[in-house]
């Protein structure tokens, strides 16, 4: 696997991991096992890659360690924290429920306070401390990064496994949030059919960056309950409408933040250049154009 191959092959990863999560003949213990093997098996690939080809400069590395490498160590973290949460699950009342996972969350803002100063530095996006936490054998000053587990020093760092932390518990707070209002949605009878009426939906063949840049757009926009939706509820009802995956929200920004060839705004550039184009086409609203709009079909 060689290092332009990397994001094709932490792709195909995602989904072998995704098939095997979501296998119902394999138990609990044996979707973590296989999970864990395939990722221990990519990883060992890329750690091969990393130590035989040596990257070009400080920068190359900073990159790959503070960018690519978290998205690797993140997918573990993740389903290690996520497996051990369903084990430790209680089954009873919702309220008993809820209340395992209100515990829950108060864990991992715990861990994001303890870590305050790194977790703003992860979400604001600033390069100041790169070279301290970005690059292999840099000396750790910070007795709070003396605690964090022993890392391979030839293939991770620690801000590497910090931002992977970050990420991955950003990954379970959203799983915990989703399952809560799951609780209350079944508490409130909500989804049962009553109209008998069957909705239409369409399948979105987009990019789904383009996406991730709308639901950015409507959240600092205040579109949704008078500006009170998070982002985190516009990112799941997108997924839950167009039947999609658009991943954690911080991660999917930086990567909008980090365009070199197109616009930081791509998709809102060419959704304005667009319709100002339908807008001076004076044959654009036809007859058939306007029968669609009117139609109920």
């Amino acid at each position: 696997m060689r290092k332009n191959n990397f994001k094709q092959g932490f792709r195909d990863l995602q989904s072998g991991v995704k098939m095997a999560a979501d296998r119902n003949d394999l138990s609990l213990v044996e979707k973590f096992n296989s999970i864990t093997e395939q990722i221990a098996e990519f990883m060992s690939r890329g750690r091969v890659q990393v130590l035989a080809v040596p990257f070009d400069d400080d920068l190359e590395e900073i990159y790959f360690f503070k960018f690519e490498k978290p998205e690797w160590s993140a997918l573990k973290i993740y389903y290690a924290a996520l497996f051990g949460l369903m084990n430790r699950r209680p089954s009873g009342h919702r309220k008993t429920l809820r209340r395992f996972y209100l515990r829950e969350l108060d864990y991992l803002a715990g861990i994001f306070k303890r870590y305050g100063l790194y977790y703003q530095y992860y979400r604001s996006g600033a390069t100041d401390m790169d070279d301290i936490l970005f690059l292999r054998g840099a000396l750790v000053a910070s007795p709070v990064l003396l605690e964090l587990p022993e890392v391979d020093p030839d293939f991770s760092t620690c801000g590497e496994y910090l931002f992977a932390m970050f990420s991955a518990y950003e990954s379970l707070q959203e799983y915990i949030l989703e399952e809560m209002k799951a609780l209350e949605k079944c508490n409130a009878g909500v989804g049962l059919v009553s109209s008998g009426q069957v909705k239409k939906y369409f399948e979105y063949t987009g990019e789904l960056i383009n996406m991730v840049e709308l639901a950015y757009g409507l959240w600092i926009s205040g579109q949704f309950n008078n500006g009170k939706a998070s982002l985190v509820e516009i990112f799941r009802w997108l997924e839950e409408t167009l039947g999609i995956e658009l991943g954690v929200p911080s991660n999917r920004f930086r990567e909008i933040k980090r365009r070199k060839r197109l616009s930081r705004t791509h998709f809102m550039d060419l959704c304005r250049s667009e319709l100002l184009a339908y807008m001076d086409n004076e044959h654009s609203l036809d007859a058939k154009t306007v029968e669609d709009l009117v139609s109920d079909d």
